[in-house]
């Protein structure tokens, strides 16, 4: 059996329609990809400020706008610290010691039916890790530091802060190896 080949006139008509196609296809996705958003400004731009349009709420007022916004350089100043009030220090230890449970759980060292959930050999190891007098001497000043809390002003506050912080950071270090070592 021999193949018959079509007509040249065939050929060249679907290979022009199947160019074309192709042609058509990539112009349109040139027109929908390349095409620029008409608010939004190109780079090196600066955006107009007659090109912003008022939105309305529901309630009627307008919405406001930063197109229009004329900014002072010498005006621009940093908001203040939020301020440290009297239960962050129990609210970062809090964290922390989650940290601590966290770890013991992840190293299988921790008991759920415990009150501090650790094992009684986590508990142990923890127990003699707080007997040595280098983490003795740390945890007399963290609890120096946490009974000044309450008169301590901010700047005060937040030393006192970084410094419980690290020292939990600390602990948490020490205690992943003494932890470990309990497998």
């Amino acid at each position: 059996m021999s193949a018959e080949l079509p007509p040249a006139r065939e050929v060249r008509s679907g290979f022009l329609l199947g160019l074309g196609c192709v042609v058509a296809l990539v112009l349109g996705a040139l027109a929908f990809f390349g095409r620029q958003q008409a608010g939004v400004p190109r780079p090196g731009e600066a955006a107009r400020a007659v090109a912003a349009k008022t939105v309305r709420t529901n309630t009627g007022h307008p919405v406001r706008s930063s197109a229009k916004l004329q900014l002072d350089e010498a005006g621009n100043i940093l908001p203040d610290a939020p301020e440290l009030g009297p239960k962050v220090l129990a609210d970062l230890v809090n964290v922390k010691f989650a940290e601590l449970q966290a770890l013991a759980e992840e190293l299988g060292c921790a008991d759920k039916s415990r009150l501090f959930g650790f094992s009684a050999s986590a508990e142990k190891a923890l127990e003699e890790m707080m007997k040595d007098p280098r983490w003795k001497q740390l945890g007399q000043e963290i609890d120096a530091l946490a009974e000044s809390w309450p008169e301590a002003n901010q700047e005060e506050r937040q030393v006192i802060l970084d410094r419980t912080s690290a020292f939990w950071d600390q602990g948490i270090i020490e205690a992943r190896r003494r932890l470990s070592a309990l497998r």
